[in-house]
């Protein structure tokens, strides 16, 4: 059992004039940014035995007192949004510092694009359902009543966190401390046309084709678009891709929630594997190769899922990616060839599915991560885990809803 704050957020339109307050504060950030970035040093030190000139991002009491300051002379609103400004400008220059050192990222200082403002929790009042937004200190306030929202019942009884506001919308945060437990674990293989899972004992298969032909109908559309307006109608060019990036975006997200959805009502606990750096790893110098992989959401479905999960009170974790596929599940010998559909084992002779072997693989990982002797319901882990995987019965979960509970016992 682990005890974790598990955070909610809710976004709805407003109809405040606050265009000019979040671009000044939009501003601001950037330049806060920019004289962060001009106080860097870069050092020389080594990264796994090699030499790097790697950032050092200043961070001592008195440059940030003296940023403030600065930042403080022409500011006419709230102080607070300054506090609020350096923060989020380096916990960005942090972020960045970390792809840096992986190689994600170059020598450039990122900038803010998208406007919004961060309101930190010293800069509102919440009473009654009643959200007041300090913009000018004893001049300006904004209000919401979070009670004429669809979404009050579900928060009524959890905290309000930060507010993130835009020029015409804003998204509440809201978080609770929960009690997290293992039960009925099931490990799942991400695949672009499915997500295969294995519980010890039943394997399950969740088709995601639809997933992927929603992606290929809007490229064919983004594709006649940009042959046809591109060049000579750029406005209308960029209005259409906006429009059917916003609907393609929209019915992936649909169709994840309903699986997500079904997942967290079978109330069991779930081990993913970490596909954290997946695109940049399993990239090719096949065009057609990457196109095919980036149509596969498995990471926003895990998201989704883990979230959900978490709230209700079951723990969730991801297992190192690396070899699942290619390892025998009966006895861990590993593979170095190329895998293709059907999985071969050359030393013990196990015959399977691809990616019913490496869901067993990963649920295994998953345990082994919670350092569980015997499984959590009881049952001996022997007897979860059979020493002849491919006898295991097998569940094949052909839509989303109520089906898919059926199957997740």
């Amino acid at each position: 059992m682990e005890i974790k704050k598990v955070v909610k957020a809710y976004s709805v339109e407003h109809n405040y004039d606050l265009d000019r307050f979040i671009s000044d504060y939009t501003w601001l950030l950037n330049a806060i940014m920019r004289k962060i970035w001009s106080n860097i040093r870069w050092k020389e030190k080594k990264v796994k035995g090699k030499k790097r000139i790697l950032p050092v991002i200043p961070n001592s009491k008195e440059f940030k007192r003296n940023l403030r300051n600065s930042a403080l002379k022409d500011w006419k609103y709230a102080s607070h949004y300054v506090d609020s400004a350096i923060n989020t400008a380096y916990s960005i220059l942090k972020s960045w510092r970390k792809r840096y050192k992986k190689g994600q990222a170059g020598r450039k200082m990122p900038v803010i694009k998208r406007e919004f403002v961060y309101v930190k929790t010293t800069l509102f009042s919440y009473r009654n359902g009643v959200v007041k937004i300090t913009i000018v200190p004893r001049k300006c306030y904004v209000e919401f009543d979070l009670k004429q929202y669809w979404f009050w019942d579900r928060v009524k009884n959890l905290n309000l966190g930060g507010i993130i506001l835009k020029k015409n919308r804003v998204t509440f945060t809201f978080w609770t401390m929960k009690e997290l437990h293992i039960k009925k674990p099931v490990g799942w293989d991400a695949n672009l046309m499915s997500f295969d899972g294995y519980d010890g004992k039943y394997h399950y298969k969740i088709p995601l084709k639809y997933v992927y032909t929603i992606h290929r109908e809007y490229e064919l559309k983004r594709k006649r678009i940009q042959e046809k307006t591109q060049k000579t109608k750029p406005k209308t060019y960029k209005r259409l891709m906006a429009k059917y990036e916003h609907r393609e975006q929209n019915r992936v997200d649909d169709f994840l929630h309903k699986i997500s959805t079904s997942l967290f009502m079978s109330s069991r606990s779930h081990i993913f594997e970490d596909l954290t750096d997946m695109k940049r790893n399993c990239k090719s110098k096949s065009r057609k190769k990457n196109r095919q992989l980036f149509k596969g959401d498995f990471r926003k479905l895990q998201r989704f899922v883990v979230y959900k999960v978490n709230y209700i009170g079951y723990c969730t974790t991801y297992a190192p990616a690396k070899n699942t596929s290619k390892t025998c599940s009966r006895c861990g010998f590993v593979v170095e060839t190329r895998i293709g559909a059907v999985f071969k084992c050359p030393n013990c002779g196990l015959v399977m599915d691809r990616q019913m072997n490496a869901s067993i693989n990963i649920f295994r990982k998953g345990l082994g991560m919670w350092g569980l002797g015997v499984a959590p319901n009881g049952d001996e882990t022997d007897d979860m885990l059979p020493m002849n995987p491919e006898g295991a019965e097998v569940d094949v979960s052909q839509s989303v809803g109520v089906s898919i509970n059926d199957h997740l016992r």
